[in-house]
Parts: structure tokens; C-alpha cells; sequence
């Protein structure tokens, strides 16, 4: 009779386990240029078994590209809890003839106004902007790739001021990953050969980073 008992409670505690339903993990959705393209595989694999992390296929390049292509990226993503999103090293492309970046300051806050103005439309997420990354001018000037200076730190501190009074405007959360690579040091995340893209240990670094700055805004408990 007593192991009669003990297989029917077994049996019994079995079939409610089954019962619970799966706990639900949140949804984040990285958005920004080659530099989120970087870091994304090191926030997906920081944040396993805590969000489920979706990002375009594309290159998101600029502020004008971004507007473009909002819809299109967020479809069926619109309940997700967190969008963090860096752009402009494509804004503050220099032009190899006029040496002038592709967007003027002007155009680049335009855009990010719109930006945030259409995220509000189609999302409630919480919105966490990455501040534009620090770049290796002579690293530039040097490399097979480019051959010339195409970033300059200059203009990123300009354009990043200029993205924070924005930012304020529309209440989003920032993540100042320029600052972050500066007190880090830019040697240990930028790569050699271009001076602009992340190496495979920046990748990591900046990628832990991240996946922190959207844990703390994620409604989890953490």
C-alpha cells in the first residue's frame, strides 16, 4: 500500500510539472551599423536563458538608412521590452573629395529627432542609445582598406554632444560606449589593421558591456 502511495504522488507531482507553462524571456532588438554587427554575437550569448536577441541582416549605416527601414526591421518586434541602437560613423563618413562628412551635424540631429519620433509610434520598448565609438586616425590613414582618414574622433565628440540633447528630448537611456572605450582603452577593442572596427577581445568587451546597460533595463528583477 505505502509504495502504491508513493507512485500515485510521483505520478501526481510529474503531470503538474508538465502543466506549468515555460516562462516567457523578454525581447531586445539591436539596431545600429558594423560596430553592433561587432558586438552582437557576445550581447546574444551574455544574454542566453535572460532575452531573446533579434537584429537585422543589414548593415544599418546612417540616420537616413535607419528612417528608411524602421518598419521593415521592427516588424513583429514591436512588443519587444528593450531597443538599443548606435548610428553615425556612416553620418560622419568623410567624403574623399570635399572631406566633409556625408551628413552635416544639422541633418544627423534632424534624423535622430525622426528616429526616435517614429520608435515612439511603433514600439514601447525602453530605448538605449550607444554614444558613437572612438576611432584610430592614423590606424586609418595607414590601413590596406582605407588608405586615408574616413573618421575622425573630432567630429564623433560634436556629433555625440549633439546626440545627447536629443536623447534628453525623447528620454532615452544612454549608453556611452565612447566613454566606456576611452577609461577601457581603445587599443584593447579597436582592430589593428582599420582602426574603426572591433577587434575579436573588442568584440567581447564591448559586447559584455552592452548586454549589462540592457539587463539593467530589463524588467527582470536583475
Amino acid at each position: 500500500m505505502k509504495s502504491f502511495t508513493v507512485l500515485l504522488l510521483t505520478s501526481f507531482v510529474a503531470i503538474a510539472t508538465a502543466s506549468e507553462p515555460a516562462p516567457t524571456l523578454p525581447k531586445v532588438v539591436l539596431l545600429g551599423d558594423s560596430i553592433r554587427m561587432n558586438y552582437q554575437a557576445a550581447v546574444t550569448q551574455a544574454l542566453e536563458g535572460k532575452a531573446i536577441v533579434s537584429a537585422p541582416k543589414d548593415n544599418c549605416s546612417h540616420t537616413a538608412f535607419v528612417l528608411e527601414n524602421l518598419e521593415r526591421w521592427l516588424s513583429g518586434l514591436e512588443d519587444a521590452q528593450v531597443i538599443h541602437i548606435n548610428v553615425g560613423l556612416h553620418d560622419m563618413f568623410l567624403n574623399p573629395k570635399t572631406g566633409k562628412p556625408r551628413h552635416t551635424l544639422e541633418t544627423y540631429e534632424t534624423n535622430l529627432r525622426a528616429i526616435f519620433e517614429k520608435l515612439r509610434k511603433l514600439t514601447d520598448a525602453e530605448l538605449i542609445f550607444a554614444m558613437t565609438s572612438v576611432v584610430n586616425e592614423e590606424q586609418q590613414a595607414t590601413s590596406k582598406g582605407y588608405g586615408r582618414v574616413v573618421r575622425r574622433n573630432s567630429d564623433i565628440q560634436t556629433y555625440n554632444a549633439a546626440a545627447l540633447i536629443v536623447l534628453e528630448e525623447f528620454g532615452v537611456v544612454v549608453n556611452d560606449l565612447n566613454r566606456f572605450m576611452k577609461k577601457t582603452g581603445p587599443a584593447k577593442i579597436l582592430r589593428p589593421s582599420d582602426g574603426i572596427h572591433l577587434s575579436p577581445e573588442g568584440c567581447r568587451i564591448m559586447g559584455n558591456e552592452v548586454a549589462r546597460v540592457i539587463l539593467k533595463n530589463l524588467n527582470t528583477g536583475e
